[in-house]
């Protein structure tokens, strides 16, 4: 037995035999978030010493203790070293156990604090509950005795930034990757092209890169190593065919149609030449994002005037039998896309874009971000065999002064669609039948400055993430408030942004100024 049992006046105290540890009484709430689905706690707490040290023994999970060791650092003020040899001093244990599932991981706190899961990603996860349950006691790291095994109801937890309407720096982004993880998203995706600007890099199109609002190879290869490290997965977008100005303006010869100045904003989807470009577009991108299954190609939005009358696209819809309704066009542009992405080795996303209605079909291989409910309802996705990730516009959208309280969002569940708009279809909430096709849900934050970015996102996506961890709620949302209260200032601490948002707007909130 490591640990001796001494009672010291009306504190439990329990020391140990190398003097690394000790016990004492504690019976302080847990503040975790999310919700793990199994807890079991003793009215005690371990106390670790400064010489205590974190132990891995196999080398790749080095850099995640080393991550561990200075978050603990940020969080507790206490430093504690990592180390590949186990002795009397390795208090915290971290190991990969291939009996857990790949997203499942277990904190077993006795004499030692034991971490395991089924993968990387599951004790990156882990480690922010760790973060989230460390406490200090006279200086030295106390953590609860506990029995922690969780794993998600959804395998997506995603959040979406808007790089292109409002650009921000390598360090924001890797703040916002950091709310991310601490809260156990495992997808951030990025929006890296719209009308206003194209702000990834390129060596065969080197126009396209919008002046002063790229990002060099060198940013996004260190952005990709940041995210891994913390079990989070990058997925870049380059929206196409619509939202693509930035696009035609950078090579109108090429991507515009012959009507360019009446829609300078698709791009000329009827040349041979522009499927061969996107295509090398592509190659230079993907190679950077190594860990995402997922490459999202927007596919949203298109706006097909004056695509028709376009006479390359007449000659290429003739020759590829797809008659004269520019929307099969379109559809056949989403397969051939679809066919490009897969020859990279990847999985086409798409937001909610095509039809149910077309005689081109569209693969049941992609995935589909489901947000207005305008073209194609959720309930017909998931019976077509699609698989769907909720981005319903309300309450998962965060734009400026058009966003949702925590508590709207916290009635929301992962089979719900719902739209402000009263002309969408969802206006009325279309409640979806729970479909292992709905695999997650993604908060979306559009339009905004990265000054307010960090702020407006720290008290919503806790929210969300806890709704689709658990798809059966665990708490009032009262309760959960307050676990969030205490979770959010620990995230202070970890990251050095004290900001929250001035108002927590309703669900019933419109910006009806007359500039937007």
């Amino acid at each position: 037995m490591k640990k001796l049992f001494l009672f010291c006046g009306l504190l439990l105290w329990f020391s140990s035999c190398d003097d690394t540890t000790s016990f004492i009484e504690n019976d302080a709430p847990l503040n975790l978030i999310p919700i793990p689905k199994r807890l079991d706690f003793q009215p005690k707490a371990l106390i670790l010493e400064s010489v205590s040290k974190i132990y891995v023994a196999e080398p790749e999970l080095a850099p995640l203790a080393e991550l561990f060791a200075e978050e603990l650092k940020a969080v507790v003020d206490m430093s504690l070293t990592v180390t590949q040899t186990k002795d009397k001093y390795a208090d915290i244990v971290f190991r990969t156990d291939e009996t857990l599932d790949t997203d499942e991981y277990k904190i077993e706190v006795t004499d030692i604090v034991d971490v395991s899961g089924g993968s990387y990603q599951a004790l990156a996860m882990a480690r922010t509950t760790l973060l989230q349950m460390a406490f200090v006691h006279d200086k030295p790291i106390g953590f609860p005795v506990v029995t922690i095994q969780d794993s998600p109801d959804s395998q997506y937890r995603g959040l979406m930034i808007d790089l292109a309407r409002q650009w921000h720096s390598v360090e924001t982004i890797k703040n916002l990757i950091d709310l991310a993880s601490y809260y156990k998203s495992n997808y951030v995706h990025l929006h890296f092209t719209d009308y206003q600007s194209y702000t990834l890099p390129s060596t065969k199109y080197p126009k396209l890169s919008t002046e002063g609002r790229h990002y060099s190879f060198s940013d996004l290869e260190a952005l990709e190593a940041y995210a891994q490290l913390r079990g989070v997965t990058l997925i870049p977008e380059i929206d196409i065919p619509g939202h693509a100005s930035s696009i035609v303006k950078a090579y109108p010869e090429l991507f515009g149609l012959k009507d360019i100045d009446e829609n300078p904003w698709t791009i000329n989807m009827g040349k041979e030449g522009v499927y061969q470009a996107l295509e090398s577009i592509f190659e230079e991108i993907i190679p950077i994002f190594k860990s995402t299954p997922y490459i999202h190609i927007g596919g949203d939005e298109a706006i097909f005037h004056k695509v028709g009358d376009d006479p390359e696209v007449k000659a290429y819809m003739a020759a590829n039998n797809l008659g004269e309704d520019v929307h099969e066009l379109y559809r056949h542009f989403l397969v051939r896309m679809n066919e490009i992405i897969k020859k990279q080795g990847k999985q086409m996303a798409v937001w909610e874009g095509f039809r149910k209605e077309g005689q081109v079909p569209i693969p049941k291989d992609i995935i589909v971000y489901e947000f207005e409910t305008n073209r194609y309802l959720p309930n017909d996705l998931v019976a077509d065999g699609y698989t769907v990730v909720n981005t319903s516009w309300k309450p998962l959208y965060v734009v400026n002064r058009k966003k949702f309280a925590p508590e709207t969002i916290y009635g929301w569940n992962i089979s719900r669609w719902e739209n402000w708009f009263p002309k969408a279809p969802s206006f009325n909430p279309i409640q979806v039948e729970s479909s292992p096709l709905i695999i997650g849900a993604q908060m979306c934050a559009w339009e905004q400055g990265e000054s307010v970015e960090f702020k407006s996102l720290r008290r919503r996506l806790p929210v969300m993430n806890e709704r689709i961890w658990n798809t059966d709620k665990k708490e009032t949302f009262g309760n959960f408030l307050r676990l969030l209260e205490a979770t959010d200032a620990r995230l202070s601490k970890l990251t050095g942004i004290t900001e929250q948002d001035s108002v927590l707007y309703g669900y019933d909130y419109v910006d009806d100024r007359p500039d937007r």
